[in-house]
């Protein structure tokens, strides 16, 4: 819990009137029960009364990103999947986790784990796991049993496409040894808690999007694996090898390394269908 140094504290109830949990009582210094640990009332206070309860305070940097320079970054980032064969040091790695102190989180519980994997053979072997577990899904899906179920129950899913796609990657399986992770020197996979609500899987996209930006100003390439998820799913057996929790859910997976190819020109996405109310 924060706490409020009341010989330096100025009364300007600032910290007061910005918790959104309503936790402050500035006569007594007192911070209820219901804080959420936002840490608001330690970054609005001018005379760092409010001592966060855990970590240091310093003053906030002038800022000198502009505008421009935050859309030029961010058009510079495209997904990277093909990696120099050069590890990525295990400060580079721990300093990409250090910031995500400073993101912001859908639930203020920060409830979200990190575990990267980064020695080659526990990338093969998240590789190969997830690999053949698709292969598996692809085969029950498209079977002519379930294949059955799904004529008279979603007609619309393309049960063709799904054959085609799953004979592609058995035949490219065959040919690449790294046909789910690239050939990444690190993987980073986010998890927490198997959850239904929803906000565990939001704070895990956030923080792996910010960390994605963060890692291109580093010189690396990242790559968001959706398959990775569809492997391990909730509570999976498979996630006990890589030291992740038994009730576990993995949310996230990204891949990290040096971009072996440099892109030289901006190349737009499709913008989102937008409504103003």
């Amino acid at each position: 819990m924060p706490v409020i140094n009341l010989e330096i504290c100025t009364r300007c109830l600032k910290c007061v009137k910005d918790c959104p949990a309503r936790a402050i009582t500035i006569e007594t210094g007192e911070i209820a029960d219901s804080c959420i640990h936002c840490g608001h009332c330690v970054a609005i206070c001018s005379e760092m009364a409010v001592r966060p309860d855990f970590g240091d305070i310093y003053p906030l940097q002038p800022s000198s990103i502009t505008p421009e320079d935050f859309r030029n970054l961010t058009a510079r980032i495209r997904t990277c999947r093909s990696y120099l064969s050069k590890e990525v040091p295990d400060a580079v790695l721990l300093q990409l986790v250090d910031n995500m102190k400073h993101y912001p989180s859908a639930s203020n519980a920060r409830p979200i784990h990190v575990t990267i994997v980064r020695s080659p053979e526990k990338v093969k072997l998240l590789n190969d796991l997830t690999a053949d577990a698709l292969i598996r899904m692809f085969s029950i899906v498209t079977s002519p049993v379930v294949g059955l179920f799904i004529r008279l129950f979603a007609p619309s899913m393309n049960l063709g496409k799904l054959k085609r796609y799953k004979d592609s990657f058995v035949e490219l399986k065959k040919t690449n040894d790294s046909l789910v992770c690239h050939h990444a020197p690190a993987v980073m996979l986010f998890h927490g808690p198997a959850s239904k609500t929803g906000m565990l899987e939001a704070d895990a996209n956030i923080w792996a999007t910010y960390t994605s930006i963060y890692a291109n100003t580093l010189g690396l390439g990242t790559c968001f694996i959706g398959f990775i998820v569809k492997a391990m799913g909730k509570k999976s057996k498979q996630n006990q090898q890589f030291g992740i929790p038994v009730n576990h859910a993995v949310y996230v997976s990204l891949l990290i390394g040096y971009p072996k190819v440099k892109y030289k020109n901006e190349s737009s996405r499709k913008s989102p269908k937008t409504v103003l109310l």
